[in-house]
């Protein structure tokens, strides 16, 4: 008898299903491994993706706060402040301010820095502008978040500008084009000071926008704008800078309207001699406003102290005009100006309180001896000036579509005409907004702010 234990079958194969069975576990344990590895891999890619979309956005709040940063110290110049107070914590070099914020510690660790670019911090430039670069560093070492934001400016006022010929400027003889302010603490009383050599400076600012730009053989102590195409002149004719890529526009501003003054007179085509009329009360506001049709504004003397605001339809202004000592005159018409006689301009108060708007496009002309004083806006007209003698000069803003001047003059901006006719001071309004996207125009950063930003 044998005892040779037989064993089943079944009981035979079970090493060979075990091993199957642990090589199955770690094909499954190797496709869950490979699996889950993915998966945390799209997280980790998941994450990513959202934190540069969320830093994308608070890149572009940055930016944001960076222009907010530089508008203030616009605001703060305009509010009376001196440059360096109005400044504070910006380098200012030249007509340019810089300055980069403190860096910002941002979501998971992240670090932001804000460099901000600022052209005509000084208000002396006609088209300034703000570029802001933010730039956020992700904790992962993912490559850097920048937005860049730039803004262009103008200011509120109609006078801020010195000589403006839209289409076309051209000065005889060795004219001076400089500025001077004759309201330096920006008194609406005054008092206002008479331009001389001492207080004269290098803000003066001279645009044209198309056609052709002649200084003679003068200088301008300030800036010179010209729109695309415009040839510049010689760079030992001007002080400051020569930009060449100004677009800002030159629109009438709206007339004064019976409608919309507390109190008015109509005059019809019958100026007197004098005004306001005796016995005639000033509106609300304080001015005396009066309406005219078919005149012709000649020989006519504002009186002392007073307000006048002269609007006329199919009316002209042609010699004789006398503003008294602390008197204005705002006029507004669409005829010709034609005052080309001794006198006819020559107002003995700031060039503020003797104000000329036409929307004529017929040829003017403004020229006196001695001193002119006024402030003449005409977009649509060819302006011819010119002061007397061979020591004649004007002082004011003239904006034209062309202008022509004659004669042995010099021309000197008052820089307290930024802030006529705004209330509380010149403010600055947004003209443009962008962000700089492209390659092209990033490029252009280093050269456009001294390689402050890259």
């Amino acid at each position: 008898m044998s005892f040779l234990l037989r064993l089943p079958l079944a009981g035979r194969r079970r090493p060979r299903e075990r091993g199957s069975l642990l090589v199955t576990a770690m094909l499954i344990s190797a496709v869950l491994g490979v699996g889950l590895a993915g998966y945390l891999v799209l997280s980790r890619d998941a994450l990513k993706l959202a934190h540069r979309t969320l830093f994308t956005h608070d890149a572009s709040n940055l930016a944001e706060a960076g222009l907010e940063d530089a508008l203030y110290g616009f605001n703060q110049l305009n509010a009376g402040l001196a440059v360096n107070p109005a400044w504070a914590g910006w380098t200012l070099t030249g007509g340019n301010a810089t300055r980069t914020l403190p860096s910002f510690n941002r979501d998971q660790n992240a670090v932001g820095t804000v460099k901000v670019f600022v052209r005509g911090y000084d208000a002396t430039n006609a088209s300034p502008f703000v570029i802001s670069q933010a730039t956020i560093t992700p904790f992962d070492g993912s490559p850097p978040i920048v937005r860049v934001m730039r803004i262009g400016l103008l200011q509120a006022g109609v006078f801020v500008n010195g000589i403006v010929g839209l289409r076309g400027l051209s000065l005889k003889g060795q004219p001076l084009i400089d500025s001077f302010n004759s309201n330096p603490i920006n008194s609406p009383t005054g008092p206002w000071i008479t331009y001389s050599s001492v207080i004269s400076r290098a803000n003066a600012s001279v645009i044209v926008t198309s056609g052709t730009i002649d200084l003679g053989n003068g200088l301008v102590k300030g800036n010179v704008s010209l729109g695309t195409g415009v040839a510049p002149p010689p760079a030992s004719q001007v002080t400051g800078n020569i930009y060449e890529d100004y677009g800002g526009q030159f629109r009438m501003p709206p007339y004064p309207t019976a409608a919309a003054v507390s109190l008015s007179y109509s005059l019809g085509a019958s100026i007197p001699a004098q005004l306001p009329v005796a016995g005639h009360t000033p509106a609300a506001d304080g001015k005396h406003y009066y309406f005219v049709s078919g005149a012709t504004i000649k020989k006519l003397t504002i009186a002392a102290g007073a307000n006048v605001v002269i609007v006329g339809t199919s009316t002209s202004l042609s010699t004789g005009l006398n503003v008294s000592a602390n008197a204005t005159c705002s006029i507004h018409i669409d005829g010709a100006i034609s005052a080309s006689s001794q006198g006819s301009l020559n107002n003995s108060n700031w060039a503020g309180a003797l104000q000329i708007y036409t929307s004529s496009s017929a040829s003017c002309e403004i020229s006196g001896n001695g001193e002119l004083r006024a402030s003449v806006y005409a977009p649509n007209a060819d302006l011819k000036a010119s002061g007397g003698g061979s020591s004649g000069s004007v002082v004011g803003s003239y904006v034209a579509k062309t202008i022509t001047a004659t004669g042995q003059m010099s021309f000197h901006y008052d820089e307290a005409l930024r802030y006529l006719n705004t209330a509380g001071g010149s403010r600055w309004s947004v003209s443009s907004w962008e962000e700089l996207r492209l390659d092209s125009d990033r490029s252009a950063l280093a050269a456009l702010t001294g390689d402050f930003l890259p």
